[in-house]
């Protein structure tokens, strides 16, 4: 558990694909608990859960006087991991419905670069992000990532994202700032603001079509203890999905080391900006999942793939279109996909007992 103390008050991937395209986590709060199965908090479980309803609650990119010439894509915040080529941190978390959960996060040795109207050009930061499930790589992210340094702000120009399965990697989405969005043009988000205020509210990804979310500044002053450490003088900001309201992460962070903790990701397990005197500094983990992936084993199903679309069928009335065997949950399901008159759900039948699971 995090323990936490608050004071008053071009570019290339890998070997499987070239692409030219157009960023939180077991954080414990002593107000409220986590929803399995979410990985975010209900806003009706935290007492002081914000009412946002629209972006102009935040500042944004007209508020930022961003210039093309001070957008840096390598340096430092003091509350933010290194932004420098070769970083590399993890974050685990054990109680992820869907099995043991990690993420892997690497500065990679290159850059992408931008040209936005009224910004000017500038190079950002390439970040991947990969994330397992019980030893299996099942997400690929690279985010754009620069410094502002008039200001040290440091700020998301977008990402890409791609789900793997048995290794081979499929597109799931992009935004990009300066590109179209929508009826309007995708806008760079804040991800950690230079001087830390208490109560500062800010756009932290700017796709109003795709990834539209915003940030508060919780606290100040906090320790937070995790399997890497213990650290003092760290903050706590909530970020909120503005397309859906009922997604919300708090996210713990430090200085000189970053993201310590999130609702959703869990809790920092290693990272080499620690001291080479903690055994959590050696990061030669990183990257070994990816290249031998685990196979995912499961026992034989108990449950016809007839009997599961009949379990589904009576909870959910409608078309069975597609079945297949994942693990949701901590559990091996059949994800029966049905037509209803709204639209598409599914609905997870354990494949040994029979039981629905849950629905999406």
């Amino acid at each position: 558990m995090v323990d936490i103390q608050a004071k008053p008050v071009d570019w290339r991937l890998g070997p499987f694909f070239r692409l030219r395209a157009a960023f939180t986590a077991a954080v414990v709060l002593t107000a409220a608990g986590c929803i399995a199965g979410s990985g975010a908090y209900a806003a009706a479980e935290i007492k002081d859960a914000p009412r946002w309803t629209k972006g102009s609650d935040f500042s944004s990119l007209k508020d930022w006087n961003l210039k093309g010439e001070q957008i840096v894509p390598h340096g430092s915040n003091p509350l933010y991991y290194p932004i420098t080529p070769g970083h590399k941190h993890a974050l685990e978390r054990r109680d992820h419905p869907d099995g043991r959960y990690r993420k892997e996060t690497v500065v990679l040795n290159t850059t992408e670069d931008f040209d936005i109207r009224d910004i000017g050009k500038f190079k950002t930061a390439v970040v991947q992000e990969e994330e397992y499930l019980d030893g299996a790589l099942t997400q690929r992210t690279l985010n754009w990532i620069a410094l502002d340094k008039a200001t040290n702000n440091v700020l998301s120009f977008g990402e890409v994202s791609w789900k793997i399965e048995d290794g081979k990697p499929s597109f799931t989405g992009t935004w990009r700032a300066g590109d179209p969005d929508g009826d309007g043009v995708a806008e760079p988000g804040l991800l950690m603001p230079g001087t830390f205020k208490v109560g500062e509210r800010y756009i932290h990804a700017g796709s109003k079509s795709t990834s539209y979310g915003g940030a508060e500044n919780m606290e100040e002053g906090l320790q937070a203890t995790v399997p890497a450490g213990t650290f003092k003088g760290c903050v706590r900001v909530r970020e909120q999905d503005l397309i859906d309201l009922k997604d919300i992460n708090d996210e713990i962070w430090c200085p000189d080391v970053g993201l310590v903790s999130d609702t959703s990701d869990g809790k920092l397990v290693i990272s080499n900006a620690l001291p080479s005197s903690n055994p959590a500094s050696n990061v030669s983990s990183i990257g070994k999942l990816r290249d031998k992936p685990a196979k995912q084993k499961s026992a034989a199903a108990k449950v016809s793939i007839a009997d599961a679309k009949r379990i589904a069928i009576e909870r959910m009335p409608g078309k069975v279109t597609d079945v297949t065997i994942e693990k949701k949950r901590g559990r091996n399901v059949y994800v029966v996909e049905i037509q209803t008159g709204s639209g598409e759900v599914d609905v997870f039948v354990d494949t040994q007992t029979g039981e629905v699971v849950g629905t999406d």
